[in-house]
């Protein structure tokens, strides 16, 4: 009984605080908390030497409007570009309730820049919103997006291939067609909006690496003995925030920028990630 006071007492203290937040710009941005820049190294399979140290850049849930600022999104593109990264992955809800902001965003993500691209993949706000105002913004950028295929990203050092997943609000990952001209030999990175999606690919005996977003870190976390997050979002319940192994796949969930419900976020900050891919024969040597 207790327990379910507390979590009630919490919910109404976290909503008088969201009410608050609303009318008042300065503590909003405060609640958000400032942005992070995350750095993990993870080993893919069949990543040449020769590649060992490729870096990926990932955004995440921007949710341009109505509580994430075109500030706010431009913050983490410079973040993002002062990584100097090899390539841009962004893995979806670039909107929130409408596809209206879609080109006020992608025009703040056109001025990302790496060597080898930028690319996405779409979450499930961004169907429900739109996909085809959301990819047609995208695309008038030059940022392609990955709808169930995937891409050879050929560099000096070697190729890499690049898939991108639809939302499983859509549908569940068909990995067979996706992945048809990938062989199991080949470095492969995944870009699925979706962390819980890891499952079904791992089944499929991929290894590879996955990326995603989609849960926000929780969005509204508290520490204490066991950590409660307030939100946990359908497809983001088992995953919440940063590196898992699932099986034969590796996977990284980043918490995102933007926010959804409440213009809060509490113990889980805004995060833009620097991944950087190892060789696992070089972990050999």
């Amino acid at each position: 009984m207790s327990g379910n006071y507390s979590r009630r007492s919490l919910l109404r203290q976290i909503t008088a605080l969201a009410a608050l937040s609303a009318t008042s710009p300065a503590l909003a941005r405060e609640r958000k908390q400032r942005l992070i820049v995350e750095r993990v190294e993870i080993q893919v399979p069949g990543l040449p030497p020769e590649m060992d140290g490729f870096r990926i850049a990932q955004l995440s849930d921007l949710h341009l409007e109505p509580f994430t600022t075109e500030q706010d999104i431009l913050d983490s593109v410079e973040a993002c570009n002062a990584l100097k990264a090899d390539m841009v992955a962004l893995t979806g809800d670039f909107v929130t309730h409408t596809a209206r902001p879609a080109p006020k965003v992608a025009e703040i993500l056109s001025q990302l820049a790496a060597p080898y691209g930028v690319y996405a993949s779409l979450g499930n706000h961004d169907f429900d919103s739109g996909a085809p105002e959301v990819i047609r913004a995208l695309t008038e950028r030059n940022i392609p997006v990955l709808r169930n295929e995937t891409r050879c990203i050929h560099t000096d050092k070697g190729t890499l291939f690049l898939g991108g997943f639809d939302s499983m609000y859509v549908n569940r990952p068909d990995v067979r067609k996706t992945l048809q001209d990938w062989k199991q030999t080949q470095p492969l990175v995944l870009m699925m909006h979706e962390p819980d999606a890891a499952d079904t690919i791992a089944a499929a005996g991929v290894k590879a690496l996955q990326i995603s977003g989609h849960t926000h870190g929780g969005q509204l976390v508290f520490r204490g003995k066991t950590p409660m997050s307030v939100r946990r979002a359908k497809f983001g319940k088992k995953y919440l925030a940063g590196h898992y192994e699932v099986g034969g796949l590796q996977m990284y969930v980043n918490r995102g920028i933007g926010c959804v419900g409440v213009p809060l976020r509490i113990g889980c900050p805004p995060e833009v990630t620097e991944i950087t891919l190892r060789s696992p024969e070089m972990a050999r040597v």
